[in-house]
């Protein structure tokens, strides 16, 4: 549930200069006018730079050869890959815990090769898991932490799919506990193993007794030591972004506040430096944009983090932060800000942040300007056959196989055709996918037959885009699984029917162009509804809903009352859709993942299998 405008480069013309990114330009600087903080934005490629640059010499034999590797939003992606978009280059079928684990692997042998006494820590950025695929899902995601600890993966920060099922379960299998409650039986009887993560949140706190949850602790300080025992001490803050009202229901976030993320960052930076730390890292779930101008193809970096880090400036322009690990947007970013290194490895291992400097035992900080950072893609098997999948990792991923196979494999509903239906990754220029459609085709017909006896109508359907996870696989054979349906609908929010008047309606149309124009980039997919949309004059608000209109043609009354069904995430005002927390929830209708798999089950069993939507509920119209 959170936004992914990498994904968005297949958008036409109308969308393309909000939303696409285009091609990266190398060693691009600029300065924010009102803080006077270079921004510089850099550019990776598949292949890892000559060790020499980053190897022991004259200039720094004195210091301690130091690597970070990170990775962000894995969403429990155990065998997931997809496109990794480097601005404008491709690389097909990245990802997966196995190939990552490699890549790992192999980055930090070849850093020990030129730095026999150097040290590498492995930190995560937050959403390890969290809407994943059925494999980690059904067993608690307890696999893909069994997976991060096979990494090596020893600190890491939360992510708001940390909080999908409230934070005490992610606690739970953070540290090997029992199920507090009856899952599946393959969950049940899953190994309850500790990960040995490191959990570092500095700005999360308990609403009532304003201490970080779980013994979680603000800040770590780690030790790292040289060959002639001299020392150099290492400080870690974590930070999550606090949108979380937007990012979670009303009961997995309430019971928490989120401090601002700038002046926690300064807080405990400034505590750091009081103790003798000054080589200071910021593990954040926090997103970044990257964004090329249309005239000059120049590349720049923007958003959430970059807006943290110049406030950070603001409040102590003599912070130490020299390295922000960044996650939740899902894209590329290697940047500058200010003396800060900034990054962010795109999402479910489909590429591996890589950092190399020297710690400075006399300065007990970074040596001057040694930081090197790049971001690598984890290229498939036959993209790269040199790369070996990763003996541990593979095992964990094939024992989940294992486990759930008899549930993922069970065949629930058949295709018209053997073709998947798109998702997300292949929406049309208005945000329209097939699975998107056929999820709220769903959820409306769920809804009519759950309130029937109640003698209420459900006129509509709506759900956000971000919600609908994956596109819907069909086997040759035409099949449709179970397994393929809890892909697309991993969350299991329970659905609320609510009463709105027909303006509700068009503002909440309206709200997700706003959105677009705030930069959120959400969206709505529809049911039993269509509307035409046209361009704005106006720059917060780029388009604007003309006309809506149910199935039969008919336009809707302003001011008739009209039902509709919505998750539970939209109803508390999830991905900044506040509108829908006015309206009134009159009836409730079902969990999202079985309302799906009961429909492909029940359009099967009447003979009607299940086809790819037409793309035709949202209708730009020019010239007005």
């Amino acid at each position: 549930m959170d936004f992914h405008s990498h994904r968005l480069l297949k958008s036409s013309a109308i969308l393309l200069a909000l939303l696409s990114i285009s091609a990266f330009s190398s060693n691009v600087s600029a300065k924010d006018s009102g803080n006077n903080i270079e921004i510089k934005t850099n550019l990776d490629s598949a292949t890892e730079p000559e060790q020499s640059g980053w190897s022991s010499s004259k200039k720094y034999r004195h210091d301690i050869p130091i690597q970070f590797l990170g990775i962000n939003d894995l969403h429990g992606g155990l065998e997931r890959t997809g496109n990794a978009w480097f601005g404008a280059t491709k690389y097909p079928n990245a990802g997966s815990a196995v190939r990552l684990a490699s890549y790992l692997d192999n980055a930090q042998s070849s850093f020990q090769r030129e730095n026999k006494h150097g040290h590498t820590f492995r930190v995560e950025a937050g959403d390890m898991v969290g809407a994943s695929p059925s494999n980690s899902a059904l067993l608690q995601d307890e696999p893909t932490m069994q997976a991060l600890k096979a990494m090596n993966f020893k600190i890491g920060t939360l992510g708001n799919h940390e909080f999908d099922e409230g934070l005490g379960e992610f606690h739970r299998i953070l540290v090997g506990g029992k199920p507090t409650k009856h899952y599946n039986a393959a969950e049940m009887a899953y190994p309850h193993r500790s990960s040995g993560l490191q959990i570092v949140i500095s700005n999360v706190v308990n609403r009532k007794t304003n201490k970080t949850p779980y013994n979680f602790k603000p800040y770590l300080i780690k030790t790292v030591k040289a060959a002639n025992s001299k020392k150099v001490k290492v400080g870690f803050i974590g930070i999550l972004t606090t949108t979380m009202p937007t990012l979670t229901t009303y009961k997995n976030y309430h019971p928490y506040k989120f401090i601002d993320e700038a002046q926690a960052i300064a807080k405990y930076d400034r505590l750091l430096r009081k103790k003798g730390v000054k080589a200071i890292v910021v593990l954040a779930h926090t997103g970044v944009a990257t964004q090329t101008d249309a005239q000059t193809k120049q590349t720049s970096t923007s958003g959430p983090v970059v807006d943290i880090l110049q406030k950070l400036y603001r409040i102590d322009p003599k912070n130490s932060v020299d390295l922000y690990f960044a996650g939740h947007s899902h894209q590329y970013a290697n940047a500058t800000v200010g003396h800060t290194h900034l990054v962010q490895a795109i999402y479910s291992g489909e590429a591996y942040d890589d950092i190399i400097g020297y710690l400075n035992p006399k300065t007990h900080d970074f040596a001057a300007k040694s930081l090197v950072a790049h971001i690598f893609p984890v290229l498939s098997a036959k993209q790269d056959p040199t790369v070996k999948d990763n003996a541990k990792v593979t095992a964990i991923v094939k024992d989940a196989d294992q486990r759930t196979a008899p549930i993922v494999n069970q065949k629930i509903g058949e295709a018209a055709i053997a073709k998947n239906l798109t998702g997300r990754d292949k929406n049309n220029q208005y945000f329209e996918n097939e699975t998107g459609d056929l999820v709220c085709d769903a959820q409306l017909a769920s809804a009519r037959e759950a309130t029937a006896k109640q003698n209420l109508h459900v006129d509509f359907a709506m759900t956000n885009g971000g919600g609908v996870r994956a596109g819907l696989a069909v086997k040759p054979d035409k099949s449709i699984t179970w397994g393929a349906a809890q892909d697309v609908q991993p969350f299991g929010n329970i659905l609320d029917v609510v009463s709105m008047t027909g303006q509700q309606i068009y503002d909440v149309l309206n709200q997700q162009y706003k959105n677009f124009g705030n930069g959120h980039k959400t969206y709505l997919l529809t049911a039993g509804l269509k509307y035409d949309f046209t361009k704005n004059d106006d720059q917060t608000q780029p388009f604007k809903v003309t006309k809506v209109y149910g199935n039969d043609g008919k336009p809707i009354d302003l001011h008739k009352t009209y039902h509709v069904v919505i998750n539970e995430f939209l109803k508390g005002g999830g991905d900044y859709f506040n509108q829908f927390k006015t309206a009134k929830q009159v009836a409730t209708a079902g969990v999202d993942t079985d309302v799906f798999v009961k429909y492909i089950k029940d359009q099967t069993k009447a003979g009607k299998p299940i086809t790819a939507p037409k793309l035709d509920r949202k209708h730009f119209v020019a010239g007005k």
